[in-house]
């Protein structure tokens, strides 16, 4: 562990630079509970010698990043949002790693069946976040503005589907199966011999897709900040921690942050769905008092209904009524997507009468 810690501290990832201090910290901490739950009688030897090595590269790190201070990206804002989503799968893409404090790893594993209403007539997202390898479940509301309205952006992105997908974004590249400890961008050298002149050739991964989709609309958009994906990640955070009437401790859970051990047992109190649902509400633009529940089909009459029901099979006939249950949308949220659609089909062709939504729309 002492080789793996000295090899955290001076490897460099793809772009010639040291692994990030919380990259570093967090591949670490894995690599210890593993070696933990793989020898645990060894456990009472070991563990304060690891978490002293642990403690080493932590300080390390800081003082490697400045004396302490860590040089941060500007956060995306909600403005710089709001110009970007154009695109209908980029815009979900986009839209959902805002409000779940994404990373760009985390929505390649955000198959349909995972989206739900939950006992509180809220939409309910669950999702692996890939780096912890942890699942978490969060909340959305309908957006004040339609234009970040992550529930019309994902109706819209599943409704322009060609060809039945397990996934709600299907543009982003397949994650591959890994060991929990993987790192990116591992030389192929110990380092103490000479390096070779030739480089080596990447693969593409769900990041680099990210950021080139940002590169090529955001600067179009007029977004005046350089943004990565793992800016809309910050962006959330900040926006939320804007609110006086939210804790820190809140947005912690909904991003997943590790916490330390001390305060692992805050998890269990605090990570309810009502600390969620206030979050969700702050980001969506609802005061967190406001009964922001969602809309469905059941305030329209039964004729009425029986014309949306045909509808909606033409709209989403690509995740509804598969053979395939992998490819299918749970009935609830797909009558949610059909009247967000309904409820702001005019405001979308207001915007634009000629986008492939409305046409797609109107053909029906």
């Amino acid at each position: 562990m002492d080789k793996f810690g000295m090899y955290l501290a001076f490897n460099e990832s793809k772009k010639g630079k040291p692994l990030a201090r919380n990259t570093a910290m967090q591949y670490y901490r894995q690599a210890k509970l593993w070696l933990l739950d793989q020898f645990p009688q060894h456990r009472a030897a070991l563990e304060a010698r690891l978490l002293k090595t642990g403690t080493m590269l932590d300080n390390f790190c800081l003082k490697r990043d400045g004396g302490g201070f860590i040089s941060k990206a500007l956060p995306c804002s909600k403005a710089d949002l709001k110009k970007m989503l154009v695109d209908y799968q980029d815009a979900a893409l986009i839209c959902l790693l805002w409000y779940l404090f994404g990373r760009a790893s985390d929505l390649a594993l955000l198959p349909k069946p995972n989206i739900s209403i939950d006992a509180g007539n809220v939409l309910f997202v669950r999702f692996i976040r890939m780096k912890t390898s942890e699942e978490q479940g969060s909340s959305l509301f309908p957006g004040t503005e339609f234009e970040t309205c992550p529930m019309l952006a994902m109706a819209l992105a599943m409704l322009m589907q060609t060809a039945p997908s397990t996934d709600v974004i299907d543009n982003l590249l397949d994650i591959q199966d890994q060991t929990a400890i993987s790192l990116s961008g591992r030389p192929t050298t110990t380092g103490l011999g000479a390096q070779s002149a030739a480089g080596v050739e990447k693969m593409p991964t769900v990041y680099s897709q990210v950021n080139r989709a940002l590169d090529r609309i955001a600067a179009a958009a007029g977004a005046t900040a350089a943004l990565t994906s793992h800016l809309f990640r910050r962006g959330g955070a900040q926006h939320a921690n804007g609110s006086g009437e939210l804790t820190a401790r809140w947005i912690f859970d909904r991003g997943a942050w590790n916490m330390s051990t001390i305060n692992k047992g805050f998890n269990y109190i605090f990570n309810s769905s009502k600390e969620d649902h206030t979050v969700s509400k702050i980001f969506s633009g609802h005061d967190t008092s406001t009964n922001a529940a969602i809309q469905d089909l059941r305030s329209f009459d039964l004729q009425t209904r029986s014309m949306i029901s045909i509808f909606q099979r033409h709209l989403f006939s690509t995740c509804h009524n598969l053979q395939a249950a992998q490819h299918n949308v749970n009935q609830a949220v797909l009558d949610v997507l059909t009247s967000t659609v309904i409820r702001h089909y005019p405001l979308l062709k207001g915007l634009n009468a000629e986008a492939p939504s409305i046409k797609r729309i109107l053909c029906y």
